[in-house]
């Protein structure tokens, strides 16, 4: 009897801790691009997501906030806010595609030189695959997708500076 509790035990053991490296491998295949970096001539920003959005985008625009989102002034504040993130799928017979756009503005107030200007843009980007593919083949379209509209949010916002 205590050999087939052990046994047991033994076997739940076994079943946790792969699906602890099953999450592990999950959060690593996150792809995290080469993002542009950003400068800002203020002395704070701030980082607001207004709507829901997916895991994968939330990690991604915190890292490229928190990492390439720069500030090197004297005076004032940058507020960046997501105000809209839509993903859309539609199905063919034979193919998949995911269209999404993000929509984007920024905030820039300099109160000791009474100045503000406002900054705001839409970046989209699409995914399809045809044919013969499995759902873990059309995540990946979905995840490549995702992170290309981030790269072009940093394009853009970079552009507009």
């Amino acid at each position: 009897m205590i050999i087939k509790i052990t046994n047991y035990f033994y076997f739940l053991l076994v079943i946790l801790l792969s699906s602890c490296n099953q999450l592990d491998a999950k959060k690593k295949s996150i792809i995290i691009p080469q993002l542009n970096t950003v400068s800002f001539d203020v002395v704070e920003k701030n980082f607001q997501i207004d709507k829901e959005i997916p895991t994968n985008v939330s990690y991604l625009l915190n890292t490229w906030f928190n990492e390439k989102v720069k500030i090197n002034g004297i005076d004032g504040k940058v507020t960046f806010r997501i105000t809209d993130y839509n993903e859309k799928i539609s199905t063919n017979s034979d193919s998949k595609r995911i269209d999404i756009s993000l929509k984007f503005s920024a905030l820039i107030e300099k109160p000791l030189l009474s100045k503000k200007k406002f900054i705001e843009g839409e970046v989209k980007s699409y995914g399809e695959i045809e044919g013969s593919f499995s759902m873990n083949d059309f995540d990946d379209i979905i995840q490549k997708t995702q992170t290309d509209v981030i790269l072009r949010l940093s394009r853009d916002l970079g552009s507009k500076i």
